[in-house]
């Protein structure tokens, strides 16, 4: 579906009653998290009852990553749907634990761990 050289990007995967997306870009800001939500949104219909956001390609999180990662989350929880973020370096994950977000998120150390 979409271009992985592309640094841009966001590759969607779709398994039974879960979506997967992968941001590529090293850094997640602007361009890749609007492509992130709106892919998510596109992608996330009837049926998916799990959303799993593949971190681990992502090396810096700036702070309006936290702000659209926590709308990402309200939308899913609107839609009855679980988010977990997966794979997150832990040079990120100690974002999360920094800004306390880690008490509202979700983590795998894996995709095939949260897919469980």
């Amino acid at each position: 579906m979409n271009n992985a050289s592309n640094p841009l990007s966001v590759a969607i995967e779709k398994r039974e009653q879960a979506i997967i997306a992968q941001p590529q870009a090293k850094m997640l800001d602007d361009e890749p998290l609007k492509s992130l939500d709106r892919l998510i949104d596109q992608n996330a219909g009837v049926g998916v009852t799990l959303v799993v956001v593949d971190l681990s390609h992502v090396k810096i999180l700036p702070s309006l990553a936290l702000g659209l990662l926590v709308q990402i989350s309200k939308k899913c929880k609107a839609r009855q749907q679980k988010l977990i973020l997966a794979a997150p370096a832990p040079q990120i994950r100690q974002v999360f634990a920094v800004t306390r977000l880690d008490r509202l998120f979700e983590f795998a150390d894996s995709v095939e761990n949260a897919l469980k």
